[in-house]
């Protein structure tokens, strides 16, 4: 008569360790993963949504704001809930009568994202494309400020933007002075 083996209690206990520490392992590289996939989808939509607004400006010849906003009609200053641009005849950052929205970008992000500049909260688009006195930087950082996952773009009067870059190799990326990204307060 032939006998026929099973799994001991044990060793059916050791794969199942196993498993569970080959997920934790997974698990932590997908976070690590979906963070920066996350820091480089937004930088790569800012930049996209800078240039749009850019171009709009330019073929309508008329000044446009983008700044940040929670619901997409007023401008709020929340730009990791999304961005509005609108036509602002007047440029004074409210979406008057003869003003109307041109486009709302929602994020909805559970992180920072900071824009600096020096037109206060809004970016303005004149109908050159220049950018009234706005150049600056979008600062996005994830809550707990972890370096690896900070990114910058950077807007220059002209109405360009580009991204941070990591120079030296070394897994983070400098502002425009050259050093790590610091995540503000």
């Amino acid at each position: 008569m032939r006998h026929i083996r099973g799994y001991t209690l044990i060793e059916t206990l050791t794969v199942i360790a196993i498993l569970c520490i080959i997920l934790l392992l997974a698990n932590h590289n997908m976070s690590s993963w979906r963070k920066s996939q996350n820091a480089n989808r937004v930088t790569t939509e800012l930049i996209d949504l800078v240039h749009f607004s850019r171009a709009y400006a330019i073929s309508g010849r008329r000044p446009l704001t983008l700044c940040g906003s929670s619901n997409g009609s007023i401008c709020d200053n929340l730009w990791a809930m999304g961005a509005l641009l609108f036509e602002d005849g007047n440029r004074n950052g409210i979406i008057d009568n003869a003003d109307y929205v041109i486009k709302y970008l929602p994020f909805r992000l559970n992180t920072n994202l900071i824009w600096k500049g020096f037109s206060g909260q809004r970016m303005i688009f004149e109908s050159k494309g220049i950018t009234s006195a706005s150049n600056g930087t979008f600062t996005y950082c994830e809550l707990d400020k972890a370096p690896l996952y900070s990114r910058q773009v950077i807007v220059s009067r002209g109405g360009r933007a580009r991204p941070s870059q990591d120079k030296n190799g070394d897994g983070f990326h400098e502002d425009v002075n050259g050093s790590i990204i610091n995540c503000p307060n």
